[in-house]
């Protein structure tokens, strides 16, 4: 039965109905915990039942819950009442691309458009190792501000498992064993054989040929004669609707047959799509000769991450950890001046135009390239544009073994410098590229921490690090690397912090003793002392000498920013984070540190104000999002902090402890105690499991008013070298409410560094 206007799914008062299916029944919903209004999903009653719907309603729910972007439809809770089982999503207003097309085709850029953002949606699907499986017109929402997001998760699988299903709802064939909706299943899927990312890109294809035509691409009288289509035929666009030709060859790719035909991946696909349609703009390469690089007044370049074209996102660290070479290697150019990193991989994925790209980072040339790795061999290429015309300045293509790694990167780097003509110091012309490491396996699995490390993946860095020093004992960067990974480790939570600081400490001496002066071991130096050894001067001599080594690189001053930030030199602070944000003007972590002296400053407006703009630049930071759930708790901006703190959640590892005791901390400064101690049990359960900071538990307490607690807990938390114990405890308005206990004060001044 339908439900009512006014009825209650644990915390959501339906409102009204907006659709009803074979399977669910949707409605328009208010939450009454965040006054916001959401969109319930309700199992119809001759589904609730059967194990099979049941199943495939739960599968949706955590396929939605592992992804996180804004072309896919963002679920925010899942339960069930009584023997009604839901879930929450987004409330999304517009229309189905169903609906659109019943009106008429798409003019060629809208679709292109319209593809582009579908495609983004599936990289972040495909990264995770998640295939749709029945991506249609159906479920894709078109939103009124223009967003494209993907519905329907339902029949999602991880790549490679075959197309066959026991039975179900959506089961096409006679016997039911064939899952999708014929006419976007590619042959493969209709054949019940392995499918991955491949599947849902000749879907795609299918969606954007109905777009550019109004007609489908394989369409018959019944489900079976419109599968031997899909099986038997080949599509072309017809003649005279318009579409460019090289919009239709990348149509006709997109639907081969053979999965190995086709684009390999949803970059690939979007990349040609971008390709096509700077051609059909008239963004044309001039004719040979007339090429002119850069003025040598402003030399400037940004790097964009290289595509990975290898089989699987397994690869991408590899394309990743290329590009970031690149970037280190023209940065020691002292005549270029070379875009940051965080800054450049902003741009991942969103094959944004390179003259937009230019403005946003100031510089005048972009550099972008692909990789493709085989066995042990390497298929790269690059080409160098100029972003004031489009223009290429140069482009080659390299064919190398993996042993070569090194030699083409300097390869490329020295190419560049040529066709920019900036001058290389002596020491330079020999060797751009300084790779710590001639071993090949211990750069790959380095390169396999680095690209962990920066999806806050601690314990998947750590290993990889490990493995990398374990085949080259003198590998610096590894060892930076190592100890990096252990500071954000013990920070978040998951790893006994005295445990977490005499590993990170080892790992720096040793990087100090084979590299003494590289900027990377002096960063790595000052975030020891930052996070676990309370050194405050010592931190700020390394971060000083960062700046000393490497005055173009944002990290020295946002790192001595955020340690100003804490002591009663904010105004220093916040001078040093302004000089980053405008080195490296695309990094979250850049503009939270860069707002962090407004924060402990007691001005929780500006620093609520940075801090989305840090959450802005970069929706999925783990640091953001965490630092605007503190600043809002300060600003007494409840839901939007209990908004950011639940996306950080689901965004980490559930057994990191962080996420829910600043949760908690909220919870208890919003006077919802029975929801703070709800926390409080979960953060003691997963003490079973793992080491939760004392100190994490502290916050809680703390705004709770459990005094006593609370200075047991700091107690302990001092003990235990809690990371960041003397900034927090301090100076951290969270702990205003029982600071001037004389045990407190007496906890502060017992701070000592080591």
């Amino acid at each position: 039965m339908p439900l009512g206007a006014g009825s209650r799914l644990g915390p959501y008062e339906i409102l009204s109905p907006i659709g009803f299916g074979g399977m669910g029944e949707v409605y328009k919903a208010r939450d009454t915990r965040l006054g916001r209004e959401v969109a319930v999903k309700v199992l119809p009653p001759h589904a609730a039942d059967s194990a099979d719907a049941l199943a495939r309603f739960e599968r949706e729910a955590r396929a939605v819950a592992a992804l996180s972007h804004p072309h896919i439809l963002a679920i925010h809770d899942f339960g069930r009442e009584g023997d009604v089982t839901y879930s929450v999503t987004e409330l999304l207003e517009g229309e189905t691309l169903r609906d659109r097309l019943a009106a008429s085709a798409i003019p060629p850029r809208k679709a292109v458009e319209y593809a582009e953002q579908m495609l983004r949606g599936l990289a972040a699907a495909h990264d995770r190792g998640i295939v749709h499986r029945d991506l249609k017109p159906e479920n894709v929402f078109l939103t009124r501000d223009g967003l494209v997001k993907i519905l329907d998760f339902g029949l999602a699988r991880p790549a490679g498992e075959g197309g066959r299903s026991g039975s179900g709802p959506q089961s096409l064939t006679a016997s039911g064993t064939v899952v999708g909706t014929p006419g976007y299943m590619s042959p493969e899927q209709i054949r019940g054989k392995a499918v991955d990312q491949r599947s849902d890109l000749f879907a795609l294809a299918a969606i954007l040929y109905e777009m550019l035509t109004g007609q489908r691409a394989f369409h018959r009288d019944s489900p079976v004669e419109t599968m031997m289509s899909v099986l038997q035929e080949d599509p072309s666009l017809a003649s005279g609707v318009g579409v460019p030709p090289a919009l239709s060859g990348i149509v006709t790719h997109g639907l081969e047959k053979a999965p190995e035909d086709r684009f390999q991946s949803a970059r690939d696909f979007a990349f040609a799509l971008l390709a096509a349609d700077r051609e059909a703009s008239g963004a044309q390469s001039p004719a040979a000769g007339t090429l002119r690089p850069a003025e040598p007044s402003d030399v400037s370049i940004a790097v964009l991450p290289f595509r990975n074209l290898s089989t699987g996102p397994d690869a991408e660290y590899f394309s990743d950890g290329m590009t970031e070479e690149i970037i280190n290697a023209l940065a020691a150019i002292a005549s270029l001046r070379v875009a940051a990193r965080t800054s450049s991989f902003a741009f991942k994925g969103k094959d944004s135009d390179v003259r937009h790209i230019g403005r946003e980072l100031g510089v005048r040339t972009v550099l972008e390239g692909s990789v493709r790795q085989a066995g042990q061999k390497l298929r790269i290429t690059a080409q160098l544009v100029d972003v004031s015309s489009g223009y290429h300045v140069w482009s080659d293509r390299f064919d190398r073994d993996m042993r070569d790694v090194f030699a083409v990167q300097d390869e490329i780097s020295r190419a560049i410098a040529s066709a920019l003509k900036v001058k290389l110091l002596p020491a330079q012309q020999e060797s751009l590229v300084k790779s710590g490491t001639r071993d090949v396996e211990a750069y790959n699995r380095f390169l396999k921490g680095r690209y962990f490390f920066n999806q806050r993946a601690s314990k998947k860095a750590i290993a990889e690090f490990d493995a990398a020093i374990a085949r080259d004992p003198s590998f610096a960067a590894a060892y930076t690397g190592l100890a990096d990974s252990y500071c954000t480790y013990g920070f978040y939570g998951g790893f006994p912090t005295l445990e977490a600081f005499a590993r990170a400490r080892a790992a720096t001496t040793k990087a100090r003793e084979l590299s003494p002066d590289a900027p990377d071991v002096h960063l790595a130096l000052g975030l020891v002392d930052h996070y676990y050894g309370w050194d405050l001067e010592r931190e700020e001599r390394h971060f000083r000498r960062v700046i000393e080594l490497a005055p173009q690189d944002a990290s020295g001053y946002s790192w001595l920013a955020c340690l100003l930030s804490a002591s009663d030199r904010r105004g220093e602070s916040l001078a040093l984070g302004r000089r980053a944000v405008e080195l490296e003007p695309l990094s979250a972590s850049t503009h939270v540190n860069a707002s962090m002296a407004h924060y402990f400053g007691r001005e929780p407006a500006p620093a609520i104000d940075g801090f989305r703009k840090a959450v802005h630049v970069d929706p999925n930071s783990v640091y953001a999002l965490f630092a605007l759930g503190i600043a809002c708790l300060s600003g007494k901006q409840y839901d939007e902090g209990v908004a950011s703190l639940e996306r950080l959640s689901a965004l980490t590892d559930r057994e990191m402890p962080w996420p829910l005791a600043l949760l908690g901390t909220t919870f208890a400064a919003a006077g919802k105690t029975a929801d703070a101690r709800r926390l409080l049990a979960e953060l003691d359960t997963l003490s079973g499991r793992c080491y939760v900071p004392p100190l994490h538990v502290a916050f809680v307490h703390a705004q709770l008013g459990d005094v006593d607690r609370t200075v047991e807990l700091l107690t302990q938390a001092l003990e235990e070298r809690n990371a960041l114990y003397w900034a927090w405890v301090p100076t951290s308005p969270p702990f205003d409410a029982v600071r001037s206990d004389p045990r407190v004060q007496a906890l502060i001044r017992a701070i000592r560094p080591t």
